[in-house]
């Protein structure tokens, strides 16, 4: 679960990626399983973390905590079914979702209902990063779709309002959703000392003064 706290948090670890037997899910709509991946251990070696608050780690891929059943093709999350797993297979599936899977995701499970504001907050950020995989975090670049941009800052809005408490990460997503004098304004009222934190800021101001709405990266190891 996306626990949203602090801003450019980076998970290390010193041992190699190694994934451990299949973790075995049942869809809760129509009973049928599916196998996806789980990891005994993982590196950040290659990874990079964007302005948005993704990280993405080539040995330390992240399982999705919304997953898609492959039968009945309904959504549901991976963190209410209780642990069970294989003992002779192993998958490399994390059950990745593209932006268009994830808005479905998104209107199913809001019309389903959650059972926490933690478990909302992890579907709405999994619903802002895949919007950003999906028109700015490649080398293709593509005009929004209408409603995609509109709901996109709806979401953000959200997320600002009642999962983000760190104002550095509250001025980047306002910045991301468009709102750029609200952005200025946290970021202005914003004391950081941290050294990493300031190359942050400074990169945001950057952006602000060039209207610019797209995610950035912010370190690549």
């Amino acid at each position: 679960m996306h626990r949203v706290i602090n801003f450019f948090t980076i998970r290390l670890t010193e041992s190699f990626m190694l994934p451990g037997n299949s973790q075995i899910l049942t869809c809760p709509f129509c009973g049928k399983e599916k196998e996806i991946m789980s990891l005994l251990s993982g590196n950040t070696f290659g990874s990079i973390l964007w302005s948005d608050n993704k990280q993405i780690a080539p040995m330390l891929p992240e399982i999705s905590f919304v997953q898609k059943c492959p039968h009945c093709k309904k959504y549901y999350i991976r963190t209410r079914q209780r642990g069970r797993y294989a003992t002779d297979s192993y998958s490399f599936d994390t059950g990745r979702l593209s932006f268009s899977e994830m808005k479905e995701a998104f209107v199913q499970l809001s019309s389903d209902g959650f059972q926490s504001r933690d478990e909302e907050a992890s579907v709405r950020m999994m619903l802002h990063h895949a919007y950003n995989d999906n028109y700015y975090r490649t080398d293709e670049s593509h005009e929004v779709e209408p409603g995609d941009s509109e709901l996109f800052h709806e979401n953000g809005l959200w997320l600002i309002e009642n999962a983000i408490t760190d104002n550095l990460m509250k001025a980047e997503y306002y910045r991301e959703i468009g709102e750029m004098e609200s952005a200025r304004s946290v970021l202005d009222s914003t004391s950081v000392s941290d050294e990493f934190q300031k190359s942050i800021a400074s990169a945001i101001y950057k952006k602000l003064d060039k209207n610019d709405c797209k995610v950035f990266e912010i370190t690549r190891s």
